[in-house]
């Protein structure tokens, strides 16, 4: 169980996002200066229960770090989840965040100014299949499959495999669809009044979409869970869900002998 001082707070920073309201949109979404610097008002008005899935990682990711190991966060984007655990973990631990955006990772220096000076900590800004993934016990991937090829996941889900201590824990949050069109329908419809209600117009919401369109492929929930299941993870749940978004626990089991 997490117990934090009354300070402890999910830090979120910027200007409001107004990218999509702007001239030159639509255009393929990429995360570039522009993304970055309105990253963290993006993705809380873009993904329902954004904070409540950074406080699910801090629970977990305590309850499943084994000292002298590392938390890996990949596609670390602004690191609001590694700011966020680093507050919660007692004693010492050590922090590993990769993003290939250089935007995202100035942003996440200047977020993590203030980190725990108990913590270690290494901010990478490469591709991940360029980075070695360090002997970890949490690995996490938030909204971050969703944008590479389906081939690229299962690679990118075998290295995190071999990557964990036996025991480790894998906390992966993506968009999914539905297999029913009409149930696929319903929560398009769902999540776009989410969006207006958090202070986006019908037309930014409209050039968002089509800005990630095929830059954005979501899996079912099945297909994700076949996806971790078959690089080797014994044991997946889900433990957050909102219509067509997921979050899934995966665990390497204490049997398994590192790769």
């Amino acid at each position: 169980m997490r117990t934090t001082p009354d300070q402890t707070k999910i830090r979120l920073a910027g200007p409001r996002d107004r990218l999509f309201a702007e001239r030159g949109y639509p255009r393929q979404f990429e995360f570039n200066d522009e993304v970055a610097r309105v990253f963290d008002d993006m993705v809380w008005r873009s993904i329902p229960l954004y904070q409540d899935v950074t406080e699910y990682v801090s629970d977990w990711a305590l309850q499943y770090y084994q000292p002298g190991s590392w938390i890996v966060d990949i596609g670390c984007s602004t690191a609001t989840a590694i700011d966020f655990v680093g507050q919660c973990l007692p004693g010492e631990g050590r922090f590993m965040g990769i993003d290939q955006s250089a935007a995202m990772i100035e942003q996440a220096h200047a977020k993590l100014a203030a980190f725990p000076e108990r913590h270690e900590l290494s901010l990478v800004c490469n591709d991940i299949f360029a980075v070695t993934i360090p002997d970890a016990s949490v690995i996490i991937i938030n909204y971050t499959l969703q944008f590479i090829t389906i081939a690229q996941r299962r690679r990118l889900l075998a290295a995190c495999y071999k990557a964990l201590r036996p025991g480790g824990l894998l906390f992966v949050s993506d968009k999914v669809r539905s297999t029913c069109p009409r149930f696929q329908e319903t929560v398009t419809g769902i999540y776009e009044g989410f969006k207006e209600q958090r202070g986006y117009s019908r037309r930014e919401i409209e050039r968002k979409k089509e800005a990630l369109e095929n830059v954005l492929v979501p899996l079912t929930e099945e297909q994700q869970r076949g996806l971790i299941a078959s690089v080797g993870f014994e044991f997946c749940d889900s433990v957050i869900k909102w219509n067509n978004f997921l979050s899934l626990v995966a665990l390497k089991d204490e049997g398994s002998a590192l790769a």
